[in-house]
Order: C-alpha cells, then structure tokens, then sequence
C-alpha cells in the first residue's frame, strides 16, 4: 500500500533486530511496538506461528508483522493515538488481570484476507514465471525450466512447418486448477487450443508425476511474451 504508515511499519522488523524499535509500554500483555511517520502513529507486533496454527499460513520459526491500529499524533489530547489506545486497552482488560491488546490482533477476516493475497501472489508469479520461460525459449530455441519448492515448470518453442509449437511441462502440480492456471498464463489463447501429450513433445519426455501439454502459439501471444520480456 503507498501510505506513508504503512511503509514506515515495514521497516519496524528491521529497527527490532537491531535494537533501535521503542516499546508501547502501555500495552504490556504482549509486545508492541511504536511507529511514527510525520503526525502519524501505529502499533506494531510480531505474530508468532503459534497464533495463527490452524490456518498454516506461518511456518515454524516464521513470522507475519501486524499494524493492529493507527492513528493521528494529538499532543496534550486525549484523543493522541498513543493515550487512546491505552485507555482502550484498560477497558477491554476489565476484570482480567491488568491490561488487553487481544482487540487489537487480527480477527478471521484477517487472516481470510491474508490467505487470499497468499493465493492471488501465488497466481500472478506462476503466470509471469511460464511467460518469462517462453520468451526465453522463442529467443534461442531451448528448453527452459524453473522450479519451485518442488515443483517444476518447463516450456519451450519450435518452429515446424511455418508454425510455432509451444509446449508446457508441468510437474508436482496434483491440483487441476494449479495447471489451468499455468496453461491460462499464455495469452490470446483458449483451452482448446491445448493437447494432452502423454507421450512426450518436442523433446520432453514425462516424468512420474509430470503433465505435458503443446499447442500452437499464435503469432500475437509471441508479439505480447517477447514485448514483456524485452
């Protein structure tokens, strides 16, 4: 996000590594830590895997940073971020020992949203990754692969009788929708315009676990590739 709070919170994890981060004292049932940009204000915290286990979106020894609220710098105030937040956090500490900051972690929706972002990021590096593979492959005619935390993506590109053949190798995708979303990355073209080779194509022989497909590349999804790979 081009926010200037949001930015500076960015830079939170690296001011903690170095000891350079300033505690919210305040908020004294976990650690949270101040942010400032200009009159702005926000509270940052480390989230742990632990907190977020049953949706698997952070791994052992990971982290995710959260900005649990913001706000505006009101000097003698109130309503100044920092008091503000204070006050919150002894009145949702009412009846338990001391103050609560649990009103400031993130909520399902959160996480939800988080997880789709994940998804969305996922997609779009997939799709630039097979284009990039293939504009490699129509400038030298190669194979061209690229993996990924098991998973391996090739592509490569022939002419043939005054065509253009593409084909895309597949591996370590066992979810359909993962493949439609590799073969989908080449534009101007359709699903039909694919073929299943199980015997292998243009020097690709399947491998367990490998899914080969081929088609014909049309010259505007060369013009487009080659374009956004200069």
């Amino acid at each position: 996000m081009d926010h200037p709070i949001v930015k500076k919170a960015q830079q939170v994890p690296a001011e903690v590594a170095s000891g350079g981060a300033e505690r919210i004292l305040a908020l004294d049932d976990r650690v949270w830590f101040k942010c400032r940009s200009g009159n702005l204000r926000a509270a940052v915290t480390r989230l742990e895997a632990g907190e977020a286990d049953d949706l698997g979106l952070i791994e052992a020894g990971a982290a995710w940073w959260w900005v649990g609220a913001a706000g505006e710098r009101r000097d003698d105030s109130a309503s100044d971020f920092y008091k503000a937040i204070a006050a919150e956090a002894v009145r949702e500490g009412k009846g338990r020992t001391g103050v609560s900051s649990r009103h400031l972690l993130p909520t399902e929706i959160d996480y939800k949203r988080l997880s789709a972002e994940l998804a969305l990021r996922t997609v779009l590096g997939i799709r630039r990754m097979v284009r990039e593979l293939i504009a490699r492959s129509l400038r030298d005619g190669r194979l061209w692969s690229a993996s990924l935390t098991g998973h391996e993506i090739t592509a490569g590109v022939r002419a043939v009788e005054g065509d253009a053949y593409l084909a895309i190798a597949a591996e370590g995708f066992p979810d359909g929708r993962m493949i439609a979303v590799i073969l989908d990355s080449v534009p101007h073209m359709k699903q039909d315009d694919w073929m299943a080779e199980p015997g292998g194509a243009m020097g690709l022989e399947p491998r367990s676990g490998q899914i080969i497909y081929s088609a014909i590349i049309p010259a505007e999804a060369q013009m487009a590739i080659l374009g956004e790979f200069p």
